[in-house]
């Protein structure tokens, strides 16, 4: 009987655990790996107290088959959620991207990844609004919520969709253009504007006088839609735990 206690405790574990190691917020290399265990643990512990029964098995092949549907389940979600804060610097990529400091992208150690300048003062942003507004108690209390949603320790994945995961996709980059679309408009025009610049005026060299001018319309813009990025990132932050649960859905 302690056996099956312990398997079914492994069951949540898993999931918790995969969940945390990916999703923005626990998943940095900042946050000590110590804490993310304990945290792992402690949701596990809360978990299991109240979840009902949880099917066991005495075959090994069972219990691992098991153990990988719940680590694809926790990784799902925290992809799922990690999508939203990837949107949001998406965002900031676009805009770097039209501003030209894409040139000047650089290696950051903690994602692994290069980044531009944008792009990574838009993420932490969103990290920002993501604490300030207690978002990451509504997201813990949707993984929580997952394990009603799908049972820890079923074997199989029949209820995965491809169009589930194309919903997901598709609404990062619907949210990464809705956020960048104001800069993006202004700074197109100011392009367009250099451009018939350049064939009225060929002696000027739009090169040159269009870097730093769209440098500083970038800045510009940025400390006026400021407020308006963060209340757009903060109202798409707050329907992470629907997109979650969409996720989750996708293993009923």
């Amino acid at each position: 009987m302690f056996t099956l206690q312990v398997q079914a405790f492994l069951y949540i574990m898993a999931r918790i655990t995969s969940f945390i190691v990916v999703v923005p917020g626990f998943s940095h290399k900042s946050v000590p790996g110590t804490v993310k265990v304990f945290l792992s643990l402690i949701l596990s512990f809360l978990v299991y107290t109240r979840s009902s029964e949880i099917q066991v098995y005495e075959e090994l092949l069972l219990f691992m088959l098991a153990v990988v549907r719940e680590v694809i389940i926790g990784l799902t979600m925290g992809f799922a959620a990690k999508l939203i804060f990837s949107a949001v610097e998406m965002a900031g990529q676009f805009i770097d991207f039209q501003v030209g400091y894409s040139m000047g992208a650089v290696y950051d150690p903690a994602s692994g990844a290069t980044s531009s300048y944008y792009g990574r003062l838009f993420y932490w942003m969103s990290i920002m609004v993501f604490f300030m507004l207690n978002l990451h108690h509504t997201m813990l209390l949707s993984l929580m919520d997952s394990f009603q949603v799908a049972l820890p320790g079923q074997v199989g994945f029949s209820g995965i969709s491809l169009e589930g995961i194309l919903f997901l996709f598709s609404l990062s980059f619907k949210i990464a253009f809705s956020i960048a679309a104001p800069m993006l408009v202004v700074l197109l025009v100011t392009d367009i504007v250099m451009g018939l610049i350049n064939r009225s005026v060929p002696q000027i060299n739009v090169f040159m006088l269009g870097m730093p001018l769209k440098s500083l319309l970038g800045m510009v813009l940025f400390l006026f839609l400021a407020s308006s990025i963060m209340n757009h990132a903060g109202k798409t932050l707050f329907m992470m735990s629907e997109y979650v649960t969409k996720a989750v859905e996708m293993f009923r």
